[in-house]
């Protein structure tokens, strides 16, 4: 297993958390695929500094409470350290401002709804 894929392993159910099957975005011309997959899907993209501790702290609370997952829901993490460049892609595509940790829902093609920090752990994903 790649260091950065270990590095976003999602926990097990041994640890009271659900897992999701996070799809690393590392790669800016997938964008345009993700949001075509948001016609049909809902689309969660977590904007995540690993280097930042209230990033870690707020991406383990989110996967503990996103109970349960909702279905045709795909999961996408971005390491912002590493991909800054997606990260302000996206930020330019849908008018908001950069921010980490930051959660995006994305469905038919349109952002309808985003947080950042503690703030993420207020959105209930049953709602989309």
């Amino acid at each position: 297993m790649g260091l950065l894929k270990s590095l976003f392993r999602s926990r097990n159910e041994d640890n009271n958390v659900n897992i999701i099957e996070w799809k690393n975005l590392e790669i800016i011309t997938d964008i345009d695929g993700i949001i075509g997959q948001s016609e049909s899907n809902t689309i969660v993209i977590f904007k995540h500094s690993t280097r930042c501790g209230i990033s870690s702290s707020v991406l383990r609370r989110f996967e503990k409470q996103a109970n349960p997952l909702p279905d045709q829901t795909i999961f996408y993490l971005l390491n912002v350290i590493q991909h800054r460049n997606i990260s302000n892609e996206i930020s330019q595509r849908f008018s908001i401002h950069h921010e980490s940790p930051q959660l995006m829902i994305i469905k038919q093609r349109k952002v309808i709804a985003h947080d950042s920090h503690y703030e993420i752990l207020n959105i209930d994903l049953s709602n989309y």
